[in-house]
């Protein structure tokens, strides 16, 4: 068995105590203090570089809020083309099937003889019918051989009614333009 003894005083027990104390103390705090330094600069370190993305993210918007800008821009040009093709094919489709009812005056023109004068001139569907009067019967018969040797029209129908006066005669005309010659412009 051992016998141990025991030399020191109680103050100085004490003493060492308090010191022992002392140093646990500063050792926890020191290690409070890196674990604070430690995790101040994790922080930090975060902070940056979310920062940094931050700025990343906000470079990207303003290039994409262009970017949309331009696409946005982009179309409404491709939207107006579209509208403006789209207009011009409809002109060109009632274009195609319009019928050109200037040829028929150009028609007039050109086999109308100089004792005639017409008065009223109507169209339906393909047929065309003047109203007017002429000087004498010769003329209106003049008149009605030009048409009937006319290549784009197809019958001419001149009334016996019309035939009855020599002179001043009032007459009504019928006859029917073919719906090629309309189309192409030309008679």
């Amino acid at each position: 068995m051992k016998t141990l003894l025991n030399l020191l005083p109680e103050e100085k027990k004490a003493d060492i105590r308090r010191k022992l104390h002392f140093r646990f103390f500063l050792w926890q705090l020191f290690l409070a203090f890196a674990l604070e330094i430690f995790y101040m600069s994790m922080l930090i370190g975060i902070y940056f570089i979310l920062n940094f993305q931050l700025q990343s993210l906000q470079t990207i918007e303003q290039q994409y809020d262009t970017a949309y800008a331009q696409q946005k821009q982009l179309d409404t040009y491709q939207q107006q083309f579209r509208d403006t093709n789209a207009a011009v094919d409809e002109i060109g489709r009632i274009e195609r099937n319009h019928f050109s009812f200037t040829q028929i005056f150009r028609l007039l023109d050109t086999t109308l003889p100089a004792g005639i004068a017409i008065e009223r001139l109507s169209t339906k569907d393909y047929t065309v019918t003047l109203f007017g009067q002429a000087a004498t019967r010769d003329d209106l018969l003049a008149f009605d051989g030009y048409l009937k040797e006319a290549a784009c029209v197809k019958t001419v129908n001149v009334p016996l009614s019309n035939l009855f006066s020599q002179d001043n005669v009032e007459f009504q005309i019928d006859f029917e333009i073919q719906q090629e010659c309309l189309k192409k412009n030309d008679l």
